[in-house]
């Protein structure tokens, strides 16, 4: 299944969850009082409006770890002896981890995090009452039924979204908002080529079977998304050329003469429904779901700050070798494991992967996005949900060479699900780089106050069209993701790239992660832990 699938596709959860629903605790806090809890939504002093370095990926730890385990361990004095035992160890604190645990709490469970805060590129921060992402920010509404819908109604918040429905797209042309974009609001001559397009999207969405094996998939994988607009249209005015190669950038990290045609379909067709936006984004369905899995499961369920480096089956068992977060080395053993992590990451930590399973796991490409939020002086009724940024001509795919002139590519506006009822605004700048070897660029020490600087530059027009000046910025702040997105490059669904990575190892250890399908979104990393946890029950 591909993303328009996993919000459509009704399945009984009754297989799932033996534990009654009970919601959350009536009054609970969505944010933790502690400013050091490891909790997805992370609360920011009131004197730290503007980052001093990035938030987002922890890097120095995990990279002197993985590119010598053996030599870690061993100046670390051994491997140690099991002292735990469990039924089952979620490596990794994201999205696909957090949903995995959430579905296995009933079982004596361990989530095992490296990061000091779960959610994975799902996080969030609270800056006095503005709540906005740093990372992933939607989702798209799912059907009723469908495990998506029952879990949001688990977790009591169903209806605690704000909602956007996809005639309502609006985009920022000529130093003002433009909408609706798909009824030609930035062109007064290209009318019915928008209308077209959007009609054949919705066609799509609606009647389109998405399976991985279908005709569908079989062919429409094999092309590229400027290949399939050749064929389906021929020709498409400019600015739907722009705004599809900008949706490339922000959803995918890709251009469109590279992303396959089945994957982006999927994505950009699902969005004509409607969108479902929480304060701070995908980062509140994490909090959430972590809230209840401490509540249900206890409170070590879920362990931040622990660097897993070795994961080894043994008969009908798998061990777990971690250093925690005081820096000491445990080993705990476990009937099944979810590597809810990156493929590359989980090719480190497996050492009897099969040379073919290994070799295609390295081959998965991975890209770099940025985000920086403006945190105004002042509310202002934010128009839409977002909004792309579109100049007129279609930019062309960049590369490490030729990086582009667009800083970021659209705006989600941080406070909108929160009716602009917040002391700030704010304006959420996503910056997908859609190029290979982005990340040395964003572990150059001045990176930060580059890209800093870049945005400030280029959100000016911006601010001018919604009648704010640049002495209306209060701060920003800078979040970097170096490798968090899979490219979901043509080809690899049809070719069986995905599905050989993903393949279990001794039915004991599970591969649970958006990577599993290439698909970069909320409902992919869904979709593989409700997989999973159905296979280990």
């Amino acid at each position: 299944m591909q993303r328009r699938d996993f919000l459509k596709t009704t399945v009984s959860l009754a297989a799932l969850s033996s534990i009654p629903s009970k919601g959350l605790a009536k009054g609970s806090e969505w944010v933790a009082k502690k400013l050091n809890d490891d909790l997805p939504i992370a609360r920011v002093s009131a004197d730290e409006p503007s980052s001093l370095d990035f938030n987002g990926d922890n890097i120095d730890r995990p990279h002197d770890i993985l590119w010598n385990i053996d030599g870690y361990i061993d100046k670390k004095g051994g491997e140690p002896a099991v002292t735990e035992e469990l039924d089952v160890i979620v490596v990794g604190g994201g999205i696909a981890g957090l949903s995995s645990a959430y579905y296995l709490r009933n079982k004596k469970v361990a989530l095992l995090e490296f990061d000091t805060r779960l959610g994975g590129n799902s996080k969030g921060e609270l800056y006095k009452d503005a709540c906005y992402s740093i990372g992933a920010a939607y989702l798209c509404e799912p059907a009723e039924g469908t495990p998506l819908d029952a879990l949001l109604k688990e977790l009591n918040i169903h209806d605690k979204a704000r909602k956007e429905n996809g005639e309502d797209t609006s985009v920022f042309f000529k130093d003002r908002v433009a909408k609706p974009f798909w009824q030609g609001a930035t062109t007064a001559d290209a009318h019915s080529d928008f209308k077209k397009f959007h009609n054949r999207l919705s066609e799509i969405y609606n009647e389109v079977d998405f399976s991985f094996d279908g005709a569908f998939a079989k062919e429409h994988d094999r092309l590229t998304v400027d290949e399939w607009v050749a064929k389906e249209f021929g020709e498409l005015h400019p600015h739907l050329l722009e705004y599809l190669q900008l949706y490339g950038w922000s959803s995918f990290c890709g251009s469109t003469d590279e992303l396959s045609a089945f994957q982006y379909l999927g994505f950009i067709s699902a969005e004509t429904g409607a969108i479902l936006a929480y304060p701070g984004g995908n980062a509140y369905v994490a909090h959430k779901m972590a809230q209840q899995i401490r509540k249900d499961a206890g409170e070590n369920s879920l362990r931040s700050g622990c660097m897993v480096m070795r994961v080894k089956t043994e008969k009908d068992s798998v061990t777990v070798l971690y250093e925690d977060g005081m820096g000491v080395l445990k080993k705990a053993r476990a009937r099944h494991v979810v590597m809810a992590c990156p493929k590359f990451v989980a090719n480190r930590l497996i050492p009897e992967l099969s040379k073919e399973q290994s070799d295609t796991m390295r081959m998965l490409p991975y890209r770099a996005y940025l985000v920086g939020n403006v945190i105004t002086k002042k509310p202002f009724q934010t128009p839409s949900f977002e909004l792309y940024c579109l100049k007129g001509s279609v930019p062309p795919s960049p590369t490490a060479m030729r990086r582009g002139d667009r800083n970021f590519t659209d705006i989600c506006f941080g406070t909108w699900a929160q009716q602009d009822q917040t002391e700030h605004s704010v304006l959420t700048l996503y910056h997908g780089i859609p190029y290979d070897g982005a990340r040395q660029f964003l572990f150059n020490p001045i990176s930060h106050d580059k890209y800093r600087d870049k945005y400030l530059a280029d959100v000016e027009p911006i601010l001018k069209g919604l009648n704010l000046t640049m002495n209306d910025i209060h701060g920003i702040r800078m979040t970097r993701w170096g490798h968090a997105v899979p490219l979901s490059r043509k080809g690899m669904i049809v070719d069986g790239t995905a599905q050989l990575a993903a393949t279990p190892v001794k039915n004991l250890i599970h591969f649970a992660h958006q990577d599993n399908w290439m698909t970069p979104c909320f409902e992919a990393s869904h979709q593989a832990a409700l997989e999973v946890s159905q296979l280990i029950k």
